[in-house]
């Protein structure tokens, strides 16, 4: 594995979170396991509290003691998305996910992830003889792209300049960040900002048929301010692909490290969504989520003050041997109520787009079965992992 070049070994964090590691940053799970032995509640130098059991981790998640508020002033480019779900409590964050939620019904998601079969399949009939392709850009980047396009009712044509802006503002959510890895997030906030306006202007006067002319008009009906709809927006076109993206590439890559696991997708359409979840649980995009308690609440036996940073690690929750058995195993067996990861959060702010991020890895990973016989890597794929999120420039590989 290669990692990008931007990730500066600064010794932050301490023994049990190195964040700044870069074996850490690859593979965080060893430190995990000795974290949720040793230390179950964890008081970082800087007054971060981190949390790393499954228990834990979902009580903060769906407590109503918890804001998700603080901390925007300080969020840099970042703190666009303030004025929007991820950055509001109840009831704001009710209010606001109203507007979104009906497009994202499962009736409506079913059509939705129409557009990424069509994709997917011009994607599959663009490869050539030899059947290289990357499974990035190819094959996780542009259906989802195109998808979230269409549902906004946005052009389309931009899957790979919206990838490279958004790998640029993630490095900066790292602990160790750089003045450069803001001077670069700002630089693609900026590109995306100005890419939605130019968009948003050349729209002609139409009825409401996708989200974008939906919340564009919740604006003249006063449900939201021309903030709060530009900031969905922006949301939504450049987060289209990232998440969902990761999933498929991950679960790619996954596929061709356990051997039979492509097989057993392929031949056994009744463990699809169970191989799915599994590799959900394993390899999630974001490793953490933040929280700020309103009140002085008590947490595996320790109080933590109101107003503290509390830092809850997903990837470690979903490694939790009190909650899955054997939790470094990959295996798509374990009954439904064993495997309830948190991959895509709890609570209030779990992940808006859930349910249509599944239906499109399905259907993308369904689309390869129905075609190839087996997926190797072909080289050694590009990372830009950090401490607190995954991503993939380039996994290379051949289907046959």
């Amino acid at each position: 594995m290669t990692l990008a070049p931007d990730l500066i070994p600064v010794d932050l964090g301490d023994e049990y979170l190195p964040w700044t590691d870069p074996q850490f940053c690859l593979d965080p799970y060893p430190w995990y396991a000795r974290l949720r032995e040793e230390n179950r509640v964890h008081l970082m130098a800087d007054g971060t509290y981190v949390l790393s059991h499954y228990e834990d981790v979902l009580g903060v998640a769906t407590s109503h003691d918890m804001s998700v508020v603080p901390g925007w002033d300080e969020a840099g480019p970042w703190k666009v998305n303030r004025d929007t779900i991820i950055g509001q409590d109840v009831p704001e964050h009710t209010r606001l996910k109203r507007q979104t939620n009906k497009w994202f019904t499962p009736k409506l998601v079913r059509q939705w992830v129409e557009t990424t079969r069509e994709q997917i399949g011009l994607a599959l009939d663009r490869i050539g003889d030899d059947g290289l392709v990357d499974g990035w850009i190819d094959i996780a980047v542009r259906p989802t792209h195109v998808t979230m396009a269409r549902v906004l009712g946005l052009p389309e044509d931009a899957a790979e300049d919206v990838a490279k802006a958004m790998a640029e503002t993630m490095p900066m959510l790292a602990a160790g960040h750089t003045p450069r890895d803001v001077d670069r997030a700002a630089a693609g906030f900026a590109w995306l900002g100005e890419h939605i306006d130019e968009m948003l202007e050349a729209r002609s006067a139409q009825p409401q048929r996708h989200l974008a002319d939906a919340l564009l008009a919740a604006v003249d009906t006063g449900d939201m301010t021309p903030t709060q709809a530009r900031a969905t927006i922006m949301l939504f076109y450049g987060l289209g692909h990232l998440d969902v993206g990761y999933l498929i590439v991950s679960g790619l890559q996954q596929f061709t490290r356990i051997p039979g696991l492509f097989q057993a997708y392929k031949n056994d359409p009744s463990v699809r969504k169970a191989i799915i979840n599994e590799m959900v649980r394993m390899d999630p995009p974001e490793l953490s989520i933040f929280r700020t308690p309103t009140v002085d609440v008590e947490v595996g036996g320790v109080t933590i003050p109101a107003g503290s940073t509390i830092r809850c690690l997903l990837g470690s929750a979903n490694r939790d041997a009190s909650v899955f058995e054997h939790p470094d195993e990959f295996d798509y067996t374990r009954p439904p109520q064993a495997s309830m990861n948190l991959s895509f959060g709890a609570g209030v702010h779990h992940c808006a787009g859930q349910v249509i991020s599944r239906a499109e890895v399905e259907v993308i990973f369904d689309a390869i079965a129905d075609r190839f016989d087996s997926i190797e890597a072909t080289g050694e794929p590009v990372l830009d992992h950090n401490d607190f999120a995954r991503a993939f420039h380039t996994l290379p590989l051949r289907l046959s």
